[in-house]
């Protein structure tokens, strides 16, 4: 088994989010997409445009009208018309999802 190398827990969450970027052509585009899960430095996006890795975002909370830069680290899964995009935030912002608090078991796992 491959040890988890990743600094923060993930949660499996849906959110409306808006994406702001630069196209290949430097074109600026924008987008409605959502979460597939999210953490304090980052996100799983399931977007309806190509993005590259490298590539700076700005992604807007739909629900708390919050903003946070980001950039893509991960480009997964593609299908006819998504694609699966990891983004990463420049610093660790644990207030940017607005999450609720979940209870922790003694061995470090989330409750189910």
């Amino acid at each position: 088994m491959v040890p988890d190398r990743r600094r923060t827990r993930r949660r499996t969450f849906v959110i409306p989010v808006y994406i702001y970027g630069h196209g290949q052509g430097e074109e600026p585009f924008h987008d409605e997409a959502h979460t597939l899960n999210v953490s304090s430095t980052g996100a799983l996006l399931l977007l309806s445009f190509p993005v590259r890795e490298g590539q700076k975002l700005l992604l807007t909370n739909s629900f708390t009208e919050r903003e946070q830069d980001c950039h893509v680290v991960f480009i997964g899964t593609r299908r006819s018309r998504t694609v699966e995009a990891g983004v990463a935030f420049p610093e660790t912002n644990a207030d940017f999802w607005q999450l609720p608090k979940s209870p922790v078991t003694p061995e470090g796992d989330t409750a189910a």
